[in-house]
């Protein structure tokens, strides 16, 4: 990184920060793209984890031509059942009753990081900085400050920097926090029966637990996010016991279970910025709102927000406006304000919802699941829009 005046900046190589670097290249529009990591950690990615990518979201990859290296990899998403517990009464989506093909698809995070930082490194309109944290923002100015004694200057920063957002932090910017006291325990599992692309929700009081399935020769692999509050899952007779505990909880619902990956514990909240934009700073991604994992959606929300921005960008430069125009900022918070408050709070009551052991919510959740089940009208719209193919946009 050798100039000191960039017109975009974007903070934060994640997987939506990249997303949003290689949309506005397609469009030739230069940004700098930094990241506290080295290049390493994209090349040889030590991430466990998987990505639910909706449908919508594949079809912005597909515009950026590189969806088939991502396909290959890539396990789709049939359908998924939900239920209360163990409880056989499901509630099915099936993508053939919206005909829009997959409901989305799971594929490993190294996979995905690899291939968005190849297109990084090979693109002439991405200038990249490794090993670059910020430290200071003057945005008055326009500038931060980087690795303690280094100044660089922009019209526009675009803060994609992740939950525990720096420039967020820097800018004083304010934002709704909540802590949900519970854990995520993230691992994979081999079992004895396929998944036939079947991924399943099941909702219990101590927090939901997902099986997505993921790509594998005889489709015997499954990634599972499993919520349980912290007054259980922070007890060591629970973690010498977490694979019996979950095993009561699978139900054998693909067979018996073969093998387990490492578990990784991750602690719950949600972040949620009151403004997404200040002065010459706009936030995209887990920056802007970080949501509970119960619906597998905050990934593909983000890539919705880079979208917007990406397009809006370009359309104020195609008319010789300036990319910090007030009125961008403005466009850029209506947008998105009704697709990012109905997520934050739909997950957010979600879990509230399903975590509630009294009788009266109880019967409210069978009552809703009942009805959910017998409507068509309701199970398609809500497909179309975890799809992300239903434009909220003001």
């Amino acid at each position: 990184m050798n100039k000191k005046d960039f017109e975009i900046i974007i903070c934060g190589a994640g997987l939506v920060g990249m997303t949003l670097a290689l949309l506005l290249s397609k469009e030739q529009i230069n940004v700098l793209l930094i990241d506290k990591n080295n290049k390493d950690s994209f090349l040889n990615p030590r991430d466990a984890r998987t990505t639910a990518i909706s449908q919508g979201s594949s079809r912005i990859y597909k515009n950026l031509g590189i969806w088939n290296k991502l396909l290959k990899n890539a396990q789709q998403i049939n359908s998924i059942l939900v239920s209360e517990g163990i409880q056989t009464n499901n509630l099915d989506f099936d993508n053939r009753k919206v005909g829009e093909g997959p409901l989305g698809f799971i594929i490993d995070n190294k996979i995905l990081k690899k291939v968005l930082f190849k297109e990084i490194i090979k693109s002439k309109f991405v200038d990249f900085s490794e090993n670059t944290e910020v430290v200071k923002i003057n945005n008055a100015e326009r500038s931060l400050v980087v690795n303690k004694k280094k100044k660089i200057n922009y019209k526009l920063l675009l803060a994609a920097d992740g939950r525990f957002s720096k420039i967020r932090f820097h800018a004083g910017v304010k934002y709704f926090y909540h802590d949900y006291h519970q854990n995520a325990f993230v691992f994979n599992i081999t079992h004895s029966n396929p998944h036939n692309g079947i991924a399943l929700e099941r909702f219990f009081s101590t927090g939901p637990l997902a099986l997505l399935p993921m790509k594998d020769k005889k489709q015997r692999k499954s990634s599972v996010v499993w919520t349980v509050d912290t007054n259980i899952s922070n007890k060591k007779s629970f973690n010498q016991n977490i694979k019996e505990e979950f095993s009561k909880r699978y139900k054998e619902f693909f067979g018996d279970i073969i093998n387990f990956s490492k578990f990784q514990k991750y602690p719950l909240n949600v972040f949620s910025c009151y403004n997404s934009c200040k002065e010459n700073i706009i936030f995209v991604g887990d920056a802007s709102q970080a949501i509970h994992p119960i619906a597998g959606q905050g990934f593909n929300l983000g890539l919705r927000d880079a979208l917007c921005i990406s397009q809006m960008i370009t359309e104020f430069k195609e008319l010789g406006l300036e990319v910090n125009n007030k009125n961008l900022m403005d466009a850029y918070e209506r947008k998105r304000f009704i697709d990012k408050t109905a997520l934050v709070s739909v997950t957010h009551n979600l879990n509230k919802l399903f975590s509630n052991n009294s009788f009266a919510i109880k019967l409210f959740r069978r009552l809703g699941l009942k009805i959910f089940s017998e409507s068509n009208y309701l199970k398609n719209q809500s497909m179309i829009y975890a799809m992300g193919l239903k434009n909220l946009e003001l």
